[in-house]
């Protein structure tokens, strides 16, 4: 079998774009976000049982940094700021950060129509990292004391 010839500026030219388009990306998470969103807006956890309970509490009685979060997010959605930052105080804080860094990162890859390049810093992510972690263990253990401020960090019955 002979090798099929080819021109000189074929291995220079781009390869032809596979699978499907960052934009079409985009809207997929943007649809499936929404969706989630429309879902939990609708069913509200504190009455049915289809969310996953957290098994730390069910086995411990003690609330993880991430107890109260699903209702939180039900009640942000509904206008209930206060009840939502009762049930969890950090997610609803760091929420506004998380949504900016998401959102710029999706509006560059929807105008360049490719996903950004990241060059990760090892020991910065190590240190994120561990930030991250100090700060959630902090307020699992800060929210777990008993007493009338830190009544206020529990999620709502």
């Amino acid at each position: 079998m002979t090798p099929i010839c080819q021109p000189a500026n074929a291995s220079t030219s781009p390869p032809p774009p596979r699978g499907i388009s960052v934009r079409t990306q985009i809207v997929l998470a943007a649809c499936s976000c929404a969706g989630a969103s429309a879902f939990l807006f609708a069913v509200d956890p504190t009455r049915h049982a289809v969310y996953p309970q957290c098994w730390l509490y069910n086995a411990t009685g003690i609330y993880c940094a991430g107890c109260g979060a699903t209702r939180a997010i039900h009640a942000l959605l509904h206008g209930h700021v206060i009840d939502a930052l009762h049930d969890n105080a950090l997610l609803i804080t760091v929420l506004p950060l998380l949504i900016y860094v998401a959102g710029s990162y999706a509006i560059t890859a929807w105008q360049n129509k490719v996903w950004p390049e990241k060059n990760v810093d090892a020991r910065k992510l190590v240190r994120w990292g561990i930030g991250s972690l100090v700060v959630m263990i902090g307020f699992m253990a800060v929210r777990n004391l008993p007493g009338a401020p830190f009544d206020l960090l529990r999620p709502l019955p």
